[in-house]
């Protein structure tokens, strides 16, 4: 009797998204009609000024409101430590969406200084208009701001812990960013001796 084919592993496919096609056709819309912004670059600096803020206080509101709700429960991350080794970690629920919060305040702080340097270095108020719809929408697809302010059930995709984002630069060189390079000691055989 013949054994079955193992079935592989398949990727899952990526979602297509609104945001996807928002800068898109915002970059169209003004290469169409030739918007000049840099006569508003004063107010897209006050409007980025305020999307961050608005962004930072959500997120950071978001792990205070995980701290009162203190919900019953453990979330088991698989993090690797500064050798490269995949370790488990325990945390509480609220730990968990505090740590959350404070790591995307974390990443949004480096993004707005790639946007503030971009916008100083060539002077274009391209990134800001940019930023100041997708900061916004971005804080709407987050999964501590559907939980906490939205009130969605913490299952399906918004299960603890969060998926991380695809990383595409990964996936085009053909890494496996959850590998566990150093956690595997291979023993010494007779042979080499």
């Amino acid at each position: 009797m013949a054994n079955p084919p193992k079935k592989s592993a398949k990727r899952p496919e990526p979602e297509l998204s609104p945001k996807m096609f928002v800068v898109p056709a915002l970059l169209m819309v003004v290469k169409f009609f030739k918007l000049d912004f840099s006569l508003y670059v004063p107010q897209l600096r006050a409007g980025y000024a305020c999307a961050v803020a608005l962004t930072v206080l959500t997120t950071l509101m978001c792990g205070q409101l995980a701290q009162k709700k203190q919900e019953p429960g453990e979330v088991t991350v698989k993090e690797k430590n500064y050798q490269n080794i995949t370790v488990e970690k325990k945390f509480t629920i609220a730990d968990y969406d505090q740590r959350e919060a404070v790591s995307k305040v974390r990443a949004l702080c480096f993004q707005v200084a790639m946007t503030s340097f971009m916008h100083y270095k060539w002077g274009s108020p391209m990134p800001l208009l940019f930023q100041c719809v997708m900061l916004p929408m971005n804080l709407a697809d987050e999964p501590l701001v559907k939980i906490h302010v939205f009130g969605a059930p913490a299952e399906g995709k918004l299960a603890r812990p969060f998926a991380k984002p695809p990383n595409p630069l990964a996936d085009a060189l053909g890494v496996n960013p959850d590998a566990d390079d150093g956690a595997v000691a291979r023993k010494p055989s007779k042979k080499d001796d």
